[in-house]
């Protein structure tokens, strides 16, 4: 019996070593394609070339117009008016468009697209069986939600395999966008919805608080780039205590304010003006917007 455990855990080593080598294998050489040249285009493939994951060279752009093209290629991107040629030459293509768009961009190259590739969508609002109808083939999709921090390689990036999507295109998935930052497959695609709004949105949200801090700093006293700086650095730090440290963050808080301090006085003129409640219903009403539900401002 301990033998054949022995082979089996060999055969599991094995296993591990044969999955490593043969992506490995795919990685080197793979050519990348993206069907838009927007903001997120710029933000996932940044990240993979700043991560040395992909080179520029391997990586292929579209858009509508050559002023949409002016900032990837400036990336070191090829570039193209074709998206078919995106489709032809590369074997994972990221779609990369407005989610409004993504129905007319996929009819018009279904034609090119092979079960050999993956389909990595990054619109937002977009599910895998939409993406594989119109397809109409039995085509690995990955639907994935990005946020713009992936261009920094500190961002997040949630996902669920679409029907046809194999373990090896999963794994295939995560080693390109790992490197981006926090990588999660989600339990059930719906979730992506709940994500879009915490991860997605929120960096908008985080900005904002930011140059209101900023303000503050400004308003009494500080230059405004060191006020800035202090300011978002602070919020770095802040989260960073949160990944790593293990306590919770209303305790990390508590541990900031000192019985009668000036933390305290922030605090309570925070919890006066609803924080909680107005960040809470921030998020709720942008995951409320991906699902199509009634928007409900006055809570």
């Amino acid at each position: 019996s301990s033998g054949i455990n022995a082979e089996y855990g060999e055969f599991q080593t094995f296993q591990h070593y044969f999955k490593q080598i043969n992506l490995s294998t795919i990685m080197e050489g793979l050519r990348v394609g993206f069907l838009g040249s927007g903001n997120m285009c710029q933000a996932v493939a940044g990240g993979l070339i700043a991560s040395g994951t992909v080179p520029a060279s391997n990586i292929t752009c579209s858009a509508r117009s050559e002023g949409g093209l002016a900032v990837v290629r400036a990336m070191g991107m090829n570039t193209t008016l074709d998206n078919g040629e995106v489709v032809r030459n590369s074997r994972v293509v990221f779609l990369a468009v407005k989610p409004h768009i993504l129905p007319g961009v996929l009819k018009e190259v279904a034609e090119f697209v092979t079960e050999d590739h993956l389909l990595v969508s990054v619109a937002n609002m977009v599910t895998n069986k939409q993406i594989e109808d119109i397809v109409g083939k039995k085509v690995g999709v990955m639907r994935t939600l990005p946020n713009t921090p992936c261009k920094v390689r500190s961002g997040v990036v949630v996902a669920y395999p679409g029907t046809y999507c194999t373990p090896a295109q999963s794994d295939l998935c995560t080693k390109l966008m790992s490197p981006l930052g926090l990588f999660s497959i989600l339990p059930s695609e719906p979730l992506i919805d709940v994500a879009s709004g915490l991860c997605g949105s929120s960096p908008a949200f985080l900005f904002m608080m930011v140059d209101a801090m900023a303000d503050a700093g400004v308003r009494m006293g500080l230059p405004r780039g060191i006020a800035q700086n202090l300011a978002a650095k602070t919020m770095e730090g802040s989260a960073k205590m949160v990944l790593e440290g293990g306590e919770h963050p209303i305790q990390l808080a508590n541990n900031v304010c000192s019985p009668g301090g000036t933390t305290i006085e922030g605090v309570y003129t925070l919890n006066r003006a609803g924080f909680k409640g107005t960040v809470m219903d921030a998020i709720i009403t942008a995951c409320e917007k991906t699902q199509g539900k009634p928007q409900t401002y006055n809570r």
